[in-house]
């Protein structure tokens, strides 16, 4: 199976970098290390560089010179970093943790194609279980 599924607590190391979950792991090495991680507030997704380019396409559509568009471009865009698995661990730039409220520990949520690291207590707070 080549999705991301179930909920997984990880921590940070001080760089903040993390371990995959080994079934997490498996669908990223089908897809390659690139990824792209977006803040999305007030969690992190993690794109497999396959599905931001399926997202870009459907970006596409929207007309840059239409305010309302450029702004949602504009909110999406500015928030997203390329980011590798490497050894099996990611590294989550300084500046998204701080967005998405991470500091030693997380909460990986699956959603099929993508997954969302949230803070432990956002996640609860949002009846995360």
């Amino acid at each position: 199976m080549s999705s991301f599924l179930g909920t997984y607590n990880i921590s940070l190391d001080d760089k903040g970098r993390f371990n995959v979950p080994a079934k997490f792991r498996g669908t990223l090495e089908q897809s390659g290390p690139q990824l792209v991680v977006c803040a999305m507030e007030p969690f992190l997704v993690v794109f497999p560089h396959k599905e931001w380019a399926e997202n870009e396409d459907k970006l596409s559509s929207l007309n840059a010179f239409d305010k309302e568009d450029r702004t949602r471009l504009r909110e999406f865009y500015s928030r997203a970093t390329e980011c590798e698995m490497k050894s099996g661990k990611i590294l989550l730039p300084l500046h998204l943790r701080d967005i998405a409220g991470l500091t030693k520990d997380a909460v990986l949520v699956g959603m099929s194609k993508t997954f969302e690291i949230w803070s432990p207590d956002r996640w609860d707070k949002q009846g995360g279980e």
